[in-house]
């Protein structure tokens, strides 16, 4: 057999490499001196010219096939491939993990696995295709990684430093050259558009808002993000924004879309629904108008100063209902916007001889109707009432 060996012609002893490929290590450990010399001292040495891995990765395992069999497992006395390798993909035992082959890639880039698996990495002279695993032109991620329930968890659970590692610690690209605000809003990690409140708002009336905590902390003031819903948010109220409770913000918001919106988080009942908080914390009930605006001194104040027309936003033109379906004739006794029974004379009567300014306010200076459209003329005959 050592003459056989020592008489082998050199392109058939270079056809008796051991498998494998780059970044392969601990082999001297597994496999002592080869039985058969047909290798250099340095085939098992990473960092060497000679190594092994480098030698498959320029030529191919066929190569190996003539010592170590066709299906690589080894032909007496050469040894299998296997011993240190994983199978037919040829890198080291545990290589499928991401802790694996990612850190190696992320450290590397994916130039690294070209040699074996090809420039447009489908196979290459292994025969196995990276996109097997791999989603293809989005990068080294798993198969449908750019759904929002595969990343989206990833990074919720472990956060968004485990994507520094392609992606760069900006998020710009890294040895990816992918960068995650091609999806991604900037630092907070939404996509597009996200603070708008069809798009978080929406995502948040449907599911609650626990579902930010994974990332902005139980709190909300941050979490491993590092940034707080309370820049925007106002904190306990909920999840409006910085000033929602005072009317000139959430009343016209509502005046101009209806209440329907406020269902998603207050409940259709308007009781507290997922936020937990009741409209009629402040409200008055399903008039929607503050506490005690039923009284006098409350709303007529409002439409002194404001006029009628303002409650045609959600009372409707006619003050009916509207989209409110409170008609205002449930009290008032029509299109005069009086109380029922104002019209007898010790009703409104007392109150002109008070002084007839607050009548202008709505019926106008000349008491011809101005915006109600009611002149007080139609039942007295003047200025002297």
């Amino acid at each position: 057999m050592l003459n056989l060996i020592q008489n082998m012609h050199p392109s058939r002893l270079v056809l008796c490499a051991l498998a494998g490929l780059v970044l392969l290590g601990g082999c001297s450990e597994k496999v002592e001196s080869p039985l058969i010399k047909a290798h250099s001292a340095e085939w098992n040495a990473p960092e060497a010219a000679d190594f092994h891995g480098a030698q498959v990765a320029d030529r191919s395992a066929a190569s190996c096939y003539t010592c170590h069999g066709t299906d690589l497992h080894g032909d007496a006395p050469a040894p299998g491939c296997f011993v240190c390798h994983d199978g037919p993909g040829g890198h080291p035992e545990g290589w499928a993990l991401r802790v694996q082959h990612g850190f190696a890639v992320g450290t590397s880039g994916p130039a690294s696995c070209a040699p074996c698996h090809g420039a447009e990495f489908t196979g290459g002279w292994s025969g196995v295709s990276c996109y097997q695993c791999h989603d293809g032109p989005s990068g080294n991620h798993p198969d449908g990684w750019e759904a929002g329930d595969q990343h989206g968890t990833a990074v919720r659970n472990d956060g968004g430093s485990q994507c520094t590692g392609c992606h760069g610690s900006d998020y710009l690209g890294g040895t990816s050259e992918v960068s995650c605000f091609l999806c991604h809003d900037g630092p907070g990690g939404h996509p597009e558009l996200w603070r708008r409140r069809n798009q978080h708002g929406a995502e948040v009336d449907q599911n609650g808002s626990e579902q930010c905590a994974a990332c902005h902390g139980a709190d909300f003031l941050g979490g491993w993000s590092g940034v707080s819903c309370y820049q925007c948010h106002d904190g306990p109220s909920g999840n409006h924004p910085d000033g929602w409770e005072a009317g000139d913000q959430h009343g016209v918001e509502v005046r101009a879309n209806a209440a329907d919106q406020c269902t998603g988080c207050h409940g259709t009942d308007y009781l507290g629904g997922t936020s937990q908080v009741s409209c009629y914390t402040c409200h008055d009930g399903p008039g929607g108008h503050p506490g005690n605006w039923g009284t006098e001194g409350e709303h007529i104040e409002e439409v002194l100063i404001n006029g009628g027309l303002s409650c045609q936003d959600c009372h409707g033109e006619d003050y009916l209902g509207g989209w409110s379906g409170v008609s205002c004739y449930l009290c008032h006794n029509g299109p005069s916007n009086h109380p029922n029974g104002y019209q007898s004379p010790n009703r409104h009567g007392n109150d002109a001889e008070d002084g007839l300014h607050a009548c202008s306010v709505c019926h106008g200076d000349d008491f011809t109707g101005d915006w109600t459209g009611v002149s007080c003329y139609q039942c007295h005959d003047g200025p002297n009432p």
